[in-house]
C-alpha cells in the first residue's frame, strides 16, 4: 500500500514536471507578455487577498465567546431586519465578508456593516493598512502595463512607417515591402525593450 501511495506521489511530480515545462515554451512566454493576461493575473491576486482577508473577518467573529456580539449576529439578511446572518450557512456568511471587505478595500464604506468589538476594531484597522498598500500597488501595476504597451504600439507603428516609407523610395514591390513590414513588426518590440539612451550612455562613458 505504502508503495502504491508512493507511486501515486510520483505521478503528480511528473506531471508537475510537464507544466513547468510547459511554462517555459516559448508561447507561454509570449503569452505571460500580453497586457490582458497581466491584467488577469493582477485581478486575480487581488481576488486571493480579498477572499484571504474575507475569511479572517470571520474568524474574527469566530474566535468572539459571545457570538452574538460579533458582526454574523449584528448582519441582517431580510427587508424587516429579523433574520440573522448567523442564522443562515456559511456560503452567505462569506458573501457577507466579501462585499465587507470590497467596501474597505474601495474605501466605499456604506456604513451597514462596521465592527464593534475590540478584536473586530484591530482587524478592520489591519485590513484598513493593506487595503490601501495593496489596492495601490495593483492599480499602479495595471495603469504602467497599459502605458507600457502603447509606448510600444507607438514605437512599433514608428518603425512601420519608416520602413514603408523607405520602401517607397526605393521602388520596391508589394511583396517585399509586406514583408519588411512583417519582420519589423515582429522585431521592434524586442528593440523597444532592449533599447538604451545614447546620450546617457555617452556621459556614463564620459
Amino acid at each position: 500500500l505504502q508503495r502504491i501511495t508512493r507511486l501515486a506521489r510520483l505521478m503528480r511530480l511528473t506531471r508537475l514536471i510537464k507544466i513547468v515545462t510547459q511554462m517555459r515554451s516559448p508561447f507561454w512566454i509570449w503569452f505571460k507578455r500580453q497586457r490582458g493576461s497581466r491584467i488577469i493575473n493582477l485581478s486575480g491576486t487581488l481576488a486571493w487577498v480579498i477572499h484571504i482577508l474575507a475569511c479572517g473577518w470571520y474568524v474574527c467573529a469566530a474566535l468572539h465567546d459571545n457570538q452574538g456580539d460579533t458582526w454574523v449576529a449584528r448582519r441582517t439578511v431580510d427587508g424587516a431586519g429579523e433574520i440573522s446572518l448567523l442564522e443562515r450557512s456559511p456560503f452567505d456568511q462569506w458573501i457577507q465578508s466579501v462585499y465587507f471587505i470590497m467596501t474597505v478595500f474601495t474605501t466605499v464604506g456604506f456604513g451597514d456593516m462596521s465592527a464593534m468589538t475590540n478584536g473586530e476594531i484591530v482587524y478592520v484597522c489591519f485590513t484598513m493598512l493593506v487595503g490601501a498598500v495593496v489596492h495601490s500597488l495593483i492599480v499602479g501595476e495595471v495603469i504602467c502595463t497599459l502605458t507600457s504597451n502603447d509606448e510600444k504600439r507607438l514605437f512599433v507603428q514608428d518603425k512601420k512607417e519608416l520602413v514603408e516609407a523607405f520602401a517607397q523610395h526605393m521602388e520596391l514591390s508589394d511583396g517585399a515591402a509586406a514583408e519588411m513590414s512583417s519582420w519589423v513588426s515582429m522585431n521592434a518590440r524586442l528593440w523597444m525593450s532592449k533599447k538604451y539612451n545614447r546620450d546617457q550612455m555617452k556621459e556614463l562613458i564620459v
